[in-house]
């Protein structure tokens, strides 16, 4: 697999460990606007509409907002692992097939870096909370930042 294409979609994996939804939504928003013929004659064609787009966009945006509620259950509980592992393929298998990689590959990849991801960050951001004595919200809202500008920047 193409390097480039490779890193792509570990940082978008990544992204989506940190905030399921984050990772398609910026996806999706970036081809809803370019609307690569790749993309027009698979499954995955819905990823470049306008509605997806917009529907992506606000579950990312209550993503953000509920991830900082104290009923929120934790990333690596098996549902929030699946969620994440499953935006992880998505946005793998999209851009594997935007390139003309191995669609299996490409999922397999994502989904992989995403659940890395939700772990690593999970105990990061309990290990900074205990060691720093900051609030817990205070490293949500930079995990929120950092995942918004590593997703833009691959994008």
């Amino acid at each position: 697999m193409n390097t480039r294409v490779l890193n792509q979609i570990v940082a978008l994996g990544i992204v989506a460990g940190m905030r399921t939804m984050l990772a398609p939504a910026l996806l999706s928003g970036s081809l809803k606007n370019r609307r690569p013929k790749r993309l027009r004659r698979t499954n995955l064609r819905f990823m470049q509409s306008g509605s997806t787009a917009n529907i992506l966009k606000v579950l990312a945006a209550g993503e953000l907002i509920g991830d900082k509620l104290p009923m929120t259950p934790s990333r690596t509980d098996p549902t929030g692992l699946i969620g994440r592992g499953l935006s992880g393929a998505l946005v793998g298998t999209t851009l594997a097939v935007l390139s003309r990689e191995n669609r299996w590959l490409g999922g397999s990849v994502g989904a992989s870096s995403a659940l890395a991801s939700a772990y690593t960050f999970h105990y990061l951001r309990k290990k900074l909370s205990q060691e720093t004595k900051l609030p817990d919200m205070l490293w949500a809202g930079l995990e929120d930042v950092a995942a918004i500008k590593l997703g833009k920047r691959r994008i």
